[in-house]
């Protein structure tokens, strides 16, 4: 979809399907870390999304061995914290499947010695995630001011699922998992920066991103936010990953909208990964990334951030703080 804003008007066309929400996709190496810029060492293989939430698309000979522990940590994290019994519930892709638990003991009210014995794929886990306000760079707040505590959970479940375990063993199905909002922030962060790396080189664009990624104790909410609602459901979507720009006299932002579980309803969230500046760079940025949403301000003083809240990902206000 391209768009144009230009004294308060936006101008909409018809919209297409970003390439990241299909089939199996290599993106060639870049010859280096994608991470840390390391090169003459072992490099691996990155999935864009993690595997266990089915990711397909790879980045070739991407990561370093260090920076694949960094990384490794906090998606295991999520993997296995916050989404364990869900994934073992709903038979999500596993390098361990034979290792997996058969049975999970669930608490009985009646009885609290004698916690019900329920096979796996009977118990209705949730899967759990945070909405989130926009991004602190995005709405003008100092890179210190933390927005995490505004993050509220809200789970994603299989209602009838919900209401067989309820008839079968007479308990309301109780989920456990643990709170981990920074892992889970920093997964979306890798998840968006891998997606410019679809189509981009580490170097055509300053990735503002990336520290929020290998670094742990950072302000997380500055670069990662979401959508407050909840969108509509993408019949037959598992996962929507857009890269939309949004170009300022002289100035591009990269932005990446992250949809996970999209045919569930699920939280849309967004990435500010990076930035291009001056004219000469940023048209060569243009002729190579394949964005999904493309919007040009004409003129930044009639600049205004539309209302419909499918445009969550833009910045409130221009300039940005961190460009003043």
């Amino acid at each position: 979809m391209s768009l144009s804003i230009e004294l308060r008007t936006i101008v909409r066309s018809k919209p297409r399907k970003d390439k990241m929400t299909h089939g199996p996709t290599h993106v060639s190496s870049k010859g280096i870390c994608i991470y840390c810029g390391k090169s003459n060492c072992r490099l691996t293989d990155e999935h864009i999304l993690p595997y266990f939430l089915g990711g397909q698309h790879i980045l070739k000979d991407a990561s370093c061995d260090r920076c694949a522990k960094i990384t490794s940590k906090f998606e295991l994290e999520v993997g296995r914290n916050l989404w364990g019994d869900a994934r073992v519930s709903f038979g999500a892709p596993s390098r361990r499947k034979n290792k997996r638990p058969k049975f999970f003991m669930h608490p009985n009210k009646y009885a609290p010695n004698h916690p019900i014995k329920v096979p796996f794929d009977e118990y209705p886990a949730p899967m759990i995630f945070y909405r989130m306000q926009p991004a602190g760079i995005l709405v003008g707040l100092p890179s210190s001011e933390n927005q995490a505590a505004t993050w509220e959970l809200t789970s994603i479940a299989d209602n009838d699922k919900l209401n067989k375990f309820k008839f079968k063993y007479g308990v309301d199905a109780i989920a456990k998992f643990k709170h981990v909002p920074d892992s889970f922030a920093r997964l979306l962060i890798k998840i968006a920066y891998g997606q410019v790396l679809s189509s981009l080189d580490p170097g055509d664009f300053n990735p503002i991103c990336l520290p929020y990624i290998l670094e742990e104790g950072r302000n997380y909410s500055y670069v990662v936010g979401g959508r407050w609602d909840l969108p509509s459901p993408q019949v037959g979507v598992g996962y929507s990953l857009s890269t939309n720009c949004v170009k300022f006299p002289s100035k591009l932002l990269l932005i990446v909208e992250v949809r996970l579980v999209s045919n569930c309803g699920t939280p849309a969230y967004h990435v500010v990964v990076g930035d291009v500046t001056g004219e000469s760079e940023i048209a060569k940025v243009l002729s190579k990334v394949e964005a999904t949403i493309f919007i040009e301000v004409k003129e930044n003083h009639h600049y205004l951030k539309p209302s419909d809240p499918d445009f969550h990902w833009m910045p409130a206000r221009w300039p940005l703080p961190a460009w003043q």
